[in-house]
């Protein structure tokens, strides 16, 4: 709230839709699990889904807590790593965040903070470990 410019209300609302997708994230179990199919008579597809890897969240400065809470609970519920790089004009929200990332107990390595410029959106999109790119951004950064 502080650190964003946001109201009391706004910032409130902001958590409230991350932690929709917190809540979503708890029943992935039974959501990835894949399916058999029948597709026609003695014809059977089978459905499999496994985890890509190293996901990557660019998050933008007007919805620090928001828009990275839209992919990292699925990427993790689906057994993904996941690095999330804040915007630089506003890093107290994800350092915060981390912490309570630690606190509650996550493996070290699966979900990691990286701060930075250009230069590290650079360095990680053009990773090749890096299986999936989540960005909320305006089209001048799209220029790079």
């Amino acid at each position: 709230m502080l650190e964003h410019g946001k109201n009391f209300t706004e910032a409130l609302g902001s958590i409230r839709k991350g932690n929709e997708t917190v809540e979503y994230s708890c029943g992935m179990p039974s959501l990835i699990a894949g399916r058999n199919l029948e597709v026609s008579t003695g014809v059977k597809c089978e459905e499999h889904k496994y985890p890509q890897g190293v996901c990557v969240s660019i998050v933008p400065f007007n919805f620090p807590f928001m828009v990275p809470l839209w992919t990292l609970p699925i990427a993790i519920a689906c057994g993904n790593c996941y690095i999330l790089k804040p915007s630089e004009k506003v890093p107290i929200t994800m350092a915060k965040f981390f912490e309570l990332i630690q606190q509650a107990g996550f493996p070290p390595g699966v979900i990691q903070c990286l701060n930075g410029c250009v230069d590290v959106v650079n360095l990680l999109i053009d990773s090749p470990e890096v299986r999936n790119v989540t960005f909320v951004g305006s089209s001048k950064v799209l220029n790079f």
